[in-house]
């Protein structure tokens, strides 16, 4: 392999303060905005990856602000911003793993040291092949991906539904391999002429991934798990006829996966939010405002979702309800309640992609001010104490809009 993937001038170069706070004129929740660049993006790490690192002193976010997309670290305390990477490739793909970080970077997969930022290349992919977000094992032995072939169309289609439906009818060859992180070859797992993507590993259980049936959710049954020890695999949470769940994340515990989804149609949706035991079991489901938005949750307690860009452009928040004399909860939610506008109007801007801090005290999302061509930037959301002072949102009575 070339081993040509070498930092440049600018890794460890520290910045600043951009931050500002304020009070949501709404909710009276305290935001903060982490980021503030013209005409540049900045982006908290996916929905299903935990970025706070540093014992939660600092937040991994990614940025194209010296024009390439690489990874930063926002110190929660000062606010100053630190750049991790400075490679040759914009990076994708980011997760946390332990004291490193897992990317990649053009098509090789790499680790980063995340305290004396060197990296290391760990794979590269088949000339022709895409690669899917990056899984570290709860062990901190393996990075698990997916890669699959690319087809001979581009994204140049009417909208991205489009796209994606085409790209699975296509069939692409796919693998699910992991490899070694100390070094070593791969080892392919699962493989099929079938578009597989999506993988998160477990952050307790070292042997278990999730992937996924890539496609329109209502065309595919999209969750699976994976055993990587003996290869066994099976679908968390089967889909029948007019059923459709996908955005799949792991909870705290690495024994739950949590999800959203529909049953009925696209155009008359019966939206949903649960969770379910890796193993099929102990599965429960409760109403969600629209099919269009993520939910994250860390356990039962509070749950999160983005809301949808069809009329609701704020976090919404659930929390588990109190039982008198009981275990302290039951598996009823109150709320929602509306926690902070991010302003999410279109497909186009960007997507909140909202996530609770591990404490459940914060919520992180990212959101276009003004103008989605603006690019995006990081904001942080605090809890308040007692959320039933947060106004209701009003779930029953919620029709999305059908123009957007």
């Amino acid at each position: 392999m070339d081993t040509a993937l070498r930092q440049g001038p600018a890794a460890g170069t520290e910045r600043p303060a951009e931050w500002s706070e304020y009070d949501d004129p709404e909710t009276g929740a305290t935001v903060t905005r982490l980021t503030d660049t013209a005409d540049s993006g900045n982006w908290h790490l996916y929905f299903t990856e935990n970025g706070w690192d540093d014992g939660g002193r600092r937040l991994l976010i990614q940025s194209d602000r010296m024009g390439s997309r690489q990874l930063h670290s926002v110190d929660l305390e000062t606010g100053e911003i630190t750049q991790l990477t400075d490679l040759p490739h914009p990076i994708d793909g980011v997760t946390r793993a332990g004291e490193r970080a897992l990317f990649w970077c053009g098509d090789r997969l790499a680790v980063l040291e995340l305290d004396s930022l060197r990296v290391r290349e760990l794979y590269e992919r088949p000339e022709g092949y895409g690669g899917s977000h990056t899984a570290g094992t709860a062990d901190g032995e393996r990075v698990v991906v997916a890669i699959a072939a690319e087809t001979e169309f581009n994204r140049e289609f009417e909208n991205r539904g489009a796209w994606i439906k085409a790209r699975m009818d296509a069939n692409p060859h796919s693998q699910i391999i992991s490899v070694p992180i100390a070094g070593g070859e791969p080892t392919v797992h699962v493989e099929d002429e079938r578009w597989l993507n999506h993988v998160n590993a477990s952050p307790t259980r070292p042997d278990l991934v999730t992937y996924c049936e890539e496609g329109p959710w209502e065309a595919v049954d999209r969750i699976r798990v994976l055993d990587l020890a003996s290869g066994e695999q099976w679908r968390a949470r089967p889909t029948d006829e007019g059923e459709a769940v996908g955005h799949e994340y792991w909870l705290a515990d690495g024994e739950h996966v949590g999800y959203h989804g529909w049953r009925g149609t696209r155009d008359e949706p019966d939206p949903f939010f649960g969770r379910v035991r890796y193993d099929g079991t102990d599965r429960r489901e409760w109403p969600a405002p629209d099919l269009y938005t993520h939910v994250h949750s860390n356990g039962p307690e509070r749950v999160v979702c983005d809301g949808t860009h069809r009329g609701a452009p704020f976090d919404l928040l659930w929390e588990r309800r109190e039982e008198d004399g009981g275990d302290g909860g039951s598996e009823e939610y109150a709320g929602p309640w509306k926690l902070a506008h991010h302003g999410w109007e279109s497909d186009d801007d960007a997507h909140p992609h909202s996530r609770l801090s591990p404490d459940d005290s914060q919520v992180v999302f990212d959101a276009s001010e003004d103008d989605a061509d603006a690019g995006s930037d990081v904001y942080l959301v605090e809890v308040p104490d007692d959320v039933t002072e947060l106004p209701r949102f009003d779930l029953e009575g919620f029709e999305p809009a059908t123009d957007r």
